[in-house]
């Protein structure tokens, strides 16, 4: 019988150089091929567009690309929310609607509700994904 593989730890899985590694896709747009659209089979803008004080609320952002994005069409009453492991590797400043957070998404827990939750491939990244998930719904 073959021996179970060991459990990887949260701060073992996040320094492994799959976690780790900045060549990910991390520059996924709101719309287009490479985009949020296209991976959540919805527009998070045109769900956002016309709610009183959107916010928005995406774990594992990479870049920013489609918060920056969304920043630019929704109103000065949005709040956008975007964490990170390693975060914007481009220190471009972040438009004032958005709060860019590098902090495990392991640990970090959102201090506020959000219209829209969104992790688009980083679940598969996280150990334990039901505890991310209820923090987030939370």
């Amino acid at each position: 019988m073959p021996k179970p593989s060991p459990v990887v730890l949260p701060h073992e899985l996040e320094r492994s150089s799959v976690v780790a590694n900045n060549t990910m896709n991390r520059e996924r747009g709101l719309a287009g091929v490479n985009s949020y659209t296209r991976e959540l089979g919805f527009d998070p803008l045109e769900f956002l567009t016309g709610r009183p004080d959107p916010a928005w609320l995406d774990l594992c952002s990479g870049e920013g690309r489609a918060l920056r994005q969304a920043a630019a069409e929704l109103p000065a009453t949005t709040t956008l929310t975007g964490v990170d492991l390693v975060g914007p590797l481009a220190p471009t400043p972040a438009p004032p609607v958005l709060k860019e957070i590098i902090a495990s998404v392991t640990s970090w827990a959102p201090t506020r509700t959000y219209d829209l939750v969104t992790c688009v491939h980083g679940l598969h990244y996280v150990g334990d994904q039901l505890g991310l998930l209820s923090r987030a719904a939370a």
